[in-house]
């Protein structure tokens, strides 16, 4: 039920789902753990930054993804780590790249925890990562090798378009502050901040360099929105270096665009560096690829609201 849930929104969290609401106060006593792929440790110091920047919920602590094993007997614990998930759409079997927030619980047989799920972040790998990770699911062979396999090539190899220390920090303040109110977000995967996303006209939206990448590498599109409905706002187009480095300022006062491919749907997301705060979110069935038109939705969006 909760994988399902999230498959509807680019973060997800399950506040108030019968199953989960029990096991708050148990996860607010807990310490949260959170890994990194390997790579990022170098920036540490400013995944540190992100996750000081919105996580107050619990006590955290960076650890490298080898170390889980050390606490993961341990309901003292709560963990974010990389995962993947399966979902059967008909006669197309997709699987998905998440950012998992977990904890463990004891069950009734001795020495066995039950791992609940309470929030996730969906991430949208390179196309290289995206063949590297279905071909260790078609080899075969038992499911907790298959596991195995997909997590060392998540932490060692694989390349996330929409993961970065900054954009980090915006996923976790919707996670932390849902979890606060005990609120479930899946299925409210359209929305807009009336007031915050007007503020657009004046401003610029920043868009991550990824975006244009992607965008550059898809067919010609013939079809154009008529001139009244084209985005003529200011945007502009930075690496995810320029981008962090403003998100996680302390003046910090921008508002930024997040593009997430999932198998064959996409979520266009706006966020407000200022306070973290989600401010548009659009998810689209069956049309994966980022257009301009997504930019378009967006204005089209404001002149309604205003």
């Amino acid at each position: 039920m909760l994988l399902a849930i999230s498959s509807m929104a680019q973060v997800s969290y399950f506040g108030n789902v019968p199953a989960i609401a029990d096991k708050l106060e148990a996860f607010r006593k807990t310490t949260t753990l959170f890994t990194l792929p390997y790579a990022d440790y170098k920036n540490i110091d400013q995944f540190e930054q992100a996750i000081k920047k919105s996580w107050t919920i619990t006590p955290y602590k960076i650890i490298k993804p080898e170390e889980l094993a050390n606490y993961q007997t341990s309901t003292d614990y709560s963990f974010f780590y990389l995962d993947t998930y399966s979902e059967q759409m008909d006669t197309i079997k997709n699987l998905n790249l998440v950012y998992g927030l977990k904890m463990i619980s004891p069950t009734l047989k001795p020495k066995q925890m039950q791992e609940t799920t309470l929030a996730t972040v969906t991430l949208f790998p390179d196309a290289v990562s995206t063949l590297q990770i279905v071909f260790v699911n078609e080899e075969g062979g038992s499911k907790r090798a298959t596991k195995s396999k997909q997590l060392g090539m998540l932490y060692n190899h694989s390349k996330f378009l929409n993961w970065s220390a900054g954009l980090l920090s915006g996923y976790l303040k919707q996670i932390n502050d849902g979890l606060l109110m005990k609120q479930t977000r899946g299925l409210d995967y359209q929305f807009y901040n009336k007031k915050r996303l007007p503020e657009l006209v004046e401003e610029t939206l920043y868009i991550p360099e990824y975006v244009r990448e992607v965008f550059s590498s898809q067919p010609v599109s013939l079809a154009q929105a008529p001139a009244e409905e084209q985005y003529r706002y200011k945007f502009k187009f930075v690496t995810n270096a320029v981008l962090d480095s403003l998100i996680l300022s302390k003046e910090s006062n921008i508002k930024y665009l997040v593009y997430t491919k999932r198998s064959n749907d996409k979520i266009i997301s706006v966020y407000d560096s200022k306070d973290g705060l989600l401010i548009y979110q659009m998810f689209s069935f069956q049309a994966p690829n980022f257009s301009m038109n997504d930019l378009n939705n967006i204005k089209k969006t404001i002149k309604e609201i205003r």
